[in-house]
């Protein structure tokens, strides 16, 4: 069984890292291989036993996830670092890198010479934002730490593990690579009901993955679901109506590092979070969600 973590190769908002230690690593890790279906910074799938098939419809976090294939891309980002900061972090510096990178970017896109710069920028901008204007990346400096360990770790799992990662939504990865009797799909989709407000995901994309989750799961596929019944009075009525027939958990998180930033996120004591799933005998330790007494 896997039990340590891994918290995906860069930050990323939303980042499962802290669901995975407290709720999904006892279950994911009975199955072989674990496929994210919103993959973000990809931490279930790197803590998978042995991988999995991942999508993301951003070219920029395939990108990211990609370049790990570089055994050397660890040593790439050391040299951007001791390249443009000589004497240790500086926001003058940083700028500089930014404007140098963009320069590139715009130009190419992101690239096999300029990724480990993205590398770089993303661990020491601020909050480790993933983010992109008109005219490139454009997060502040945020006066943070190299870890280029991270990388090197993550970039030895992409390789060592069984690890697919690909360009395009939900619904566009093909099931044949995926085995009934020993994997998991997990899905983390942008929430309606948020404290976090992502753009792009609307009420006609909620019923269309929910069709889709069914569709799965009436061919056999075990899968697992996490997201927001509600959050300060905004609630999800369609997701909430539609995880009576399945096994459905409540469970107890806390964002007091992103609260700390975003004050109109520091009051959580009306948000209901739950973890969906079609495997009956998992999160049994975990209050039903719509017994009597919890949410209705």
């Amino acid at each position: 069984m896997v039990v340590s973590l891994n918290k995906g190769p860069f930050s990323y908002s939303g980042n499962k890292s802290r669901i995975w230690k407290m709720y999904l690593r006892e279950e994911m890790c009975k199955y072989d291989r674990v496929h994210e279906f919103f993959l973000g910074s990809g931490v279930c799938v790197y803590n998978a036993n042995n991988g999995g098939v991942a999508t993301d419809k951003d070219p920029h976090v395939v990108a990211l996830h990609h370049a790990l294939q570089d055994k050397q891309l660890h040593v790439k980002v050391e040299n951007v670092y001791r390249d443009y900061f000589p004497n240790g972090n500086d926001k003058s510096c940083y700028n500089k890198l930014r404007i140098d990178f963009n320069k590139e970017y715009n130009d190419n896109g992101i690239t096999e010479q300029n990724v480990p710069m993205l590398y770089t920028l993303l661990q020491l901008s601020f909050n480790s934002l993933l983010r992109f204007g008109p005219n490139g990346y454009n997060v502040p400096f945020g006066n943070k730490n190299l870890d280029v360990e991270r990388i090197r770790n993550h970039s030895e799992i992409f390789r060592n593990k069984n690890i697919s990662v690909k360009l395009g939504s939900y619904d566009t990865i093909e099931l044949d690579s995926i085995s009934k009797e020993n994997d998991v799909i997990y899905l983390d989709p942008p929430y309606v009901a948020s404290k976090f407000q992502y753009g792009g995901w609307n009420d006609s994309d909620e019923a269309g993955l929910l069709k889709h989750i069914d569709t799965l799961s009436n061919n056999g596929y075990s899968f697992i679901l996490s997201n927001t019944f509600s959050h300060r009075g905004a609630n999800n009525d369609r997701l909430i109506e539609w995880s009576r027939k399945y096994n459905t958990r409540l469970i107890k998180m806390t964002y007091n590092a992103w609260a700390s930033r975003v004050s109109s996120v520091s009051n959580e004591r009306n948000t209901v979070e739950v973890i969906i799933t079609n495997i009956p005998s998992a999160f049994n330790d975990l209050p039903q969600a719509h017994q009597r007494g919890n949410h209705k």
